[in-house]
């Protein structure tokens, strides 16, 4: 098969992966990028080569508005949790030098990060508030504490929170990825770079990760809700009065 003849192929199928992508369909999109990534393998190409082989962008990348990681709990936590969502939905979260934070990917992507994250902060933020009155319970019970001195509660609060993100991770990290999920991986994160690379230069970075001192009781504790939260919340959806929305992987 010609060069030419493969692109015209993997453009479309690349139409048909994001026409599935946008109703929903994830059986028939994550067939179709696995055609493309075989194509990719066998005939030796990159995403470059047929974004630029039609001068038309095969793969439309958005960028959200920009999020706040303002937290009197500190905001490395927020940085951490929006990374891990984007990078398990074909997004990439960055951050900028003022601290302000924004998710690239295609639009539809974008939207489900954005949705999901507001909603995780609520739940984590309610969850370890109850830890924290459950300490405060402990703490007069077994040391005859009237009151928890401010500090410490806002450490508690902290070290909970920066658990969180790792262990969501290992929830996602629990629904091993198809071939074909991965395939879409790949295909995302270049575009993903291609649009980063032209549109921003050197006041944005992508978040990474840093270890602080933090209770580990706490830390603990924000490592096994963020393991056990359900993934299953779909963008707009209502939350339920008392509802935390867990349910136990297996």
């Amino acid at each position: 098969m010609e060069k030419e003849n493969v692109i015209q192929k993997i453009q479309k199928l690349l139409k048909l992966q994001y026409g599935a992508e946008s109703i929903g369909s994830t059986g028939e999109a994550f067939q179709a990028a696995k055609m493309v990534q075989k194509l990719l393998m066998e005939y030796n190409l990159s995403m470059s080569d047929i974004d630029t082989s039609d001068g038309q962008d095969t793969m439309k990348m958005d960028k959200s508005v920009d999020i706040s990681s303002g937290s009197k709990f500190g905001n490395h936590w927020k940085y951490e949790l929006l990374g891990v969502i984007a990078q398990n939905n074909l997004c990439q979260a960055y951050k900028r030098m003022d601290g302000k934070m924004f998710v690239v990917g295609t639009e539809d992507n974008v939207a489900v990060v954005k949705e999901f994250y507001d909603y995780l902060v609520k739940v984590f933020m309610r969850l370890g508030k109850k830890h924290l009155e459950e300490m405060e319970l402990e703490a007069g019970l077994v040391y005859g504490m009237t009151v928890v001195p401010e500090n410490i509660r806002t450490k508690y609060m902290r070290s909970y929170l920066e658990g969180v993100p790792f262990g969501l991770q290992e929830n996602y990290d629990s629904l091993k990825p198809t071939s074909a999920e991965t395939a879409l991986v790949v295909c995302h994160k270049e575009a993903i770079e291609d649009y980063v690379n032209d549109n921003f230069q050197w006041s944005e970075k992508k978040t990474r990760k840093r270890t602080r001192h933090v209770y580990g009781d706490a830390y603990d504790l924000g490592h096994a809700d963020g393991r056990s939260v359900s993934l299953n919340r779909q963008i707009g959806g209502k939350e339920e009065e008392g509802s935390l929305f867990f349910e136990p992987n297996t």
